[in-house]
């Protein structure tokens, strides 16, 4: 194994470690049900490096083709809970979980659609193993909704910067307005034919680490009265 694909390996588990770190944070999420959801998203996207390792060691793509479904992991187990981060930081009182997940249900339907229906082919990657790719019409389809959710969360992330005066808050918020951004600038590097080791990968370590700090700015603001 090459050093290039050693080095991949490691991100990865780095990644996974990452997945695990935001974990933590969901717990102190309330009403349970939500909790659970959260950390239900948070083992998808744990499970997504968990399996692009399986891809990467893989003789064949056909022994792990099983674990495609995982591949997209991110799409949802990013995006929910940065939904809620912000709402966790915010707590206005006429926003509910329930309200708010309604509001989300849109880009859960698409990003459901895009796991169970989304039609993809194993090829081969460019540093080790295999990686699983989208149909032209998917990338378009995922491409077309990434960009919407992008669009209203950044702005909605920097409005709520401008009118907030609380400095741990808006320290949160430019954070996963920044790791949204450069999950975007990832697509659109990907989208014009650029690449370098690994794109996604950085930047979803980034949004992991934002998560994490915002859940747990939220739990220590609202401890402290």
């Amino acid at each position: 194994m090459s050093g290039v694909a050693g080095g991949y390996l490691f991100l990865l588990g780095l990644a996974f470690g990452l997945a695990l770190l935001a974990l933590t944070a969901y717990a102190c999420v309330s009403p349970r049900w939500l909790r659970w959801l959260l950390m239900a998203a948070g083992l998808f996207v744990a499970g997504r490096y968990a399996a692009m390792a399986c891809f990467a060691l893989a003789e064949t793509p056909e022994r792990v083709w099983a674990l495609r479904r995982l591949w997209f992991g991110s799409a949802v187990g990013l995006t929910l809970p940065s939904v809620f981060a912000v709402d966790a930081l915010i707590r206005h009182p006429a926003m509910t979980p329930k309200k708010l997940l309604l509001r989300f249900s849109p880009f859960l339907a698409a990003y459901a659609a895009l796991i169970l229906f989304g039609h993809a082919t194993p090829v081969a990657d460019r540093i080790v193993g295999w990686a699983v790719s989208l149909t032209p019409g998917w990338r378009m389809f995922t491409s077309a909704v990434q960009t919407l959710f992008v669009i209203g969360f950044v702005g909605l992330c920097l409005l709520l910067v401008w009118k907030i005066p609380v400095p741990a808050i808006r320290a949160a918020l430019l954070l996963l307005a920044a790791a949204h951004s450069c999950l975007a600038m990832d697509g659109l590097l990907v989208a014009a034919g650029g690449w370098y080791v690994r794109p996604f990968l950085y930047s979803e370590m980034l949004t992991l680490l934002a998560l994490w700090y915002a859940f747990q700015t939220a739990d220590r603001l609202q401890r402290s009265g």
